[in-house]
C-alpha cells in the first residue's frame, strides 16, 4: 500500500476499477484482452508489475491472438487445449533442469503456466504453418546452392590475424610507408594502435572465425595472403586497418555440409522469410485497439509502447491493486 500511495503522490493517474480483471487494457479485431488475461502470464510473488512488463505481456497477448485468428482463417490450423497442454509437458521437460520443479521452471523465469501453455500453442502454430510453407517452397539456383556452400566454408575457416587500426586513411598510408621501410608491424601496433587491447599485444586479435568481425574486416582476412601484410587498407566503421594474417585454416570436404544440407538449409531460410511475412502482414491488418492507460500499439515491429507516465492497472480480482510503474 505504501508504494502504491508512493506512486500516487509522485502523479500516477489511478484508473476506476471497471470490473477488475474484466477491464480491457486492448481489443484485436473485436476480441478483448483484458488486465486480468495479462496479469495472468506474469508471475509477481506479490511484488508490483512495472508498466513496461505490463506493456511487453499485453503485446505478446495482442500477437498471439492475431497469430491464432490468422492461422484459423488463412490455413484451417486450430490448436486444441489437449495439443497445447502436452507441448507445454514437453517444453518442460526438454528445458527445464534436471530435479526443477515446474513451479520453480516457471518463477525463475517470471511467467506462469497461462504463459507457458501460451508459448506452447504458438510453437504448435509455427511448425504447422511451416509445414503448409513447405509444401509450395522451390528450389534453389545452382547459383545460390554455391553461394551456401561457399559461406558454409567461411564460417568454418579459422583464421589467425592482427591489425593496426587508426581513424584516417593519411594515418594509416603513413604507416605503410613506414612498414615498407622495414618497421615492425607489432612494434607499430603498439605504439599506434587506437585498439590499445590488441594493440599492447602487437596487434594480435587471436584465431577465431571471420564471422567474428565486420563484413569488410572479414573479407580482408579470407583474401590476404598468409604472413604478409594486408596490400589494401581496409575502412570500416571502427577506422583504416592494416592486417596481417598469420594462420588461416581453412575446412576440409569432409567438414562441408552436404549439397542435400545445403538445399534444405536454403529452403529453411525461404520458408522463415514467408512465415514472418505472413505474422508482419497479419498484424499489419488486424484492428488493434490498445487502451491509451497501458500504452501505444505499434505494428513494426509488434510492441506496445509503454505509457510515459507512472499508472496503476485496475485490480484484477477486487483485492489486490497492481501497479504499472517505472
Amino acid at each position: 500500500m505504501k508504494k502504491l500511495l508512493s506512486i500516487v503522490v509522485l502523479g500516477a493517474v489511478v484508473l476506476a476499477a471497471c470490473g477488475g480483471g474484466g477491464t480491457p487494457a486492448a481489443t484485436v479485431d473485436g476480441t478483448d484482452i483484458t488486465v486480468g488475461d495479462v496479469e495472468s502470464l506474469i508471475a509477481t510473488d506479490g511484488s508490483t508489475i512495472t508498466k513496461e512488463q505490463f506493456a511487453q505481456f499485453l503485446a505478446f497477448s495482442i500477437q498471439w491472438v492475431v497469430i491464432g485468428d490468422s492461422a484459423e482463417a488463412d490455413y484451417g490450423i486450430v490448436i486444441t487445449d489437449e495439443q497445447a497442454a502436452e507441448e507445454a509437458d514437453r517444453i518442460y521437460e526438454e528445458v527445464g533442469a534436471e530435479g526443477q520443479s515446474r513451479e520453480d521452471f516457471l518463477s525463475t523465469r517470471g511467467v506462469t503456466e497461462a504463459f507457458l501453455l501460451s508459448i506452447a500453442r504458438q510453437g504448435l502454430i509455427d511448425v504447422e504453418v511451416r509445414e503448409i510453407l513447405r509444401e509450395d517452397v522451390t528450389a534453389p539456383s545452382t547459383e545460390e546452392i554455391e553461394t551456401a556452400r561457399g559461406d558454409a566454408a567461411v564460417a568454418l575457416t579459422n583464421v589467425c590475424a592482427s591489425h593496426i587500426l587508426v581513424a584516417t586513411e593519411q594515418e594509416a598510408n603513413d604507416i605503410v610507408t613506414r612498414l615498407d621501410g622495414g618497421e615492425d608491424f607489432g612494434a607499430l601496433a603498439v605504439e599506434l594502435s587506437t585498439d590499445t587491447g590488441s594493440g599492447a599485444n602487437d596487434g594480435a586479435l587471436g584465431c577465431t572465425t571471420p564471422d567474428t568481425y565486420v563484413e569488410p574486416f572479414a573479407e580482408a582476412v579470407m583474401a590476404a595472403p598468409v604472413g604478409e601484410v594486408y596490400d589494401q587498407v581496409i575502412q570500416t566503421e571502427f577506422g583504416f586497418h592494416l592486417i596481417l594474417v598469420t594462420d588461416r585454416e581453412e575446412p576440409v570436404e569432409a567438414d562441408l555440409p552436404s549439397e542435400d544440407e545445403i538445399v534444405e538449409g536454403l529452403q529453411d531460410e525461404q520458408i522463415l522469410a514467408e512465415l514472418e511475412d505472413w505474422f508482419l502482414t497479419s498484424v499489419a491488418a488486424a484492428d488493434v485497439t490498445v487502451d491509451e492507460q497501458f500504452g501505444t500499439w505499434q505494428p513494426n515491429p509488434p510492441l506496445v509502447v509503454p505509457p510515459s507516465d507512472p499508472q496503476v492497472v485496475p485490480p484484477s480480482d477486487g483485492a489486490t491493486t497492481t501497479s504499472i510503474a517505472g
